[in-house]
């Protein structure tokens, strides 16, 4: 494999991993908690990982424009989609699983040719040539951060400390 494509299949597996660790022991109450009434709770945004999840590894093994960048996305597909957390959660691994398989696979050529359908005109303003390669692990990036957020917050209106604490000098206690 080349030296840079792995440095983006190491990215992607550790987003994986990172959002797992951010789930793990995840109570039904705090899965459908929200820290205000607008608020996304942790289920909504594992059942929106979970479709993106499946978008991202469509794109990557089928060569399938994104939905919302692309393409509309299917209204129909979008509702066939249900509110059950454990079932999102177990078929988002899937589809994380198996985008990493294909992902250590492929070459740059493909990940390129991909890219280029997947995104379209997107991809040469917004995320360059490899694009695809890396946007499904900065989009888990930035919800797993928003899962932790919140975990941490449901502690500490329960007066428990908080589950993700960095230990790191640079943090005040």
């Amino acid at each position: 494999m080349v030296d840079a494509l792995q440095v983006v299949v190491d990215m992607n597996a550790n987003m994986w991993a990172a959002v797992k660790h951010a789930l793990q022991d995840l109570t039904e109450e705090e899965a459908h908690w929200r820290p205000l009434p607008q608020a996304n709770t942790i289920s909504v945004i594992v059942r929106h990982l979970r479709i993106e999840a499946e978008w991202h590894l469509h794109s990557l093994e089928h060569g399938e424009p994104m939905p919302t960048i692309a393409v509309p996305p299917s209204q129909e597909a979008l509702a066939a989609v249900s509110d059950d957390f454990e079932e999102n959660f177990k078929t988002l691994e899937q589809f994380c699983t198996r985008f990493l398989e294909i992902l250590r696979t492929t070459t740059l050529s493909t990940l390129r040719e991909r890219t280029a359908t997947a995104y379209g005109k997107v991809s040469e303003r917004e995320g360059g040539t490899y694009f695809l390669g890396y946007h499904h692990a900065t989009h888990l990036a930035m919800h797993c951060g928003q899962i932790r957020a919140i975990r941490n917050l449901y502690c500490k209106t329960r007066g428990k400390p908080a589950r993700f604490v960095p230990e790191n000098p640079t943090y005040r206690s």
